[in-house]
């Protein structure tokens, strides 16, 4: 049993209630066997059994629990609320990845155009004979 407590780790596809269920059976044991352990102990085993994903959320609770001793209940409080915020981000951030199309339509032809090239080359042209005309002028 004491074996279990020391390589105890919470995997990182696991709920923490799952995680919780199985750190409690493994104190549970190590209490029936007269091997108890405090408060302190188990809040500090469960922060650092948690995973590399949990990381940034491990070093508040570690700097936490130093400035107050945190009891077990509130630890796993704790951590359920931030696995439940987990999820939330998880849930929003393929909704955020989502790609508007446009769907385009003619309104016009071809020919129609056709006719508006014409209609601006036609202007360009006349705009370079004015031009043209009044440096004659000048």
């Amino acid at each position: 049993m004491r074996s279990q407590y020391e390589n105890f780790t919470m995997h990182e596809n696991e709920s923490s209630d799952d995680m919780v269920t199985k750190f409690t059976k493994i104190t549970n044991g190590l209490a029936s066997l007269g091997d108890g352990i405090d408060n302190d102990q188990k809040v500090r085993k469960i922060i650092h059994a948690l995973p590399p994903s949990w990381e940034v959320k491990a070093t508040t609770l570690k700097e936490l629990n130093d400035k107050e001793k945190m009891e077990l209940i509130g630890l796993i409080g704790n951590l359920k609320t931030h696995e439940m915020e987990r999820k939330a981000r998880e849930e929003m951030a393929p909704l955020k990845k989502k790609a508007i199309a446009f769907k385009s339509s003619s309104t016009y032809s071809d020919e129609d155009d056709e006719e508006e090239d014409d209609e601006d080359l036609s202007s360009c042209e006349e705009d370079s004979e004015n031009v043209q005309q009044s440096k004659i002028l000048k």
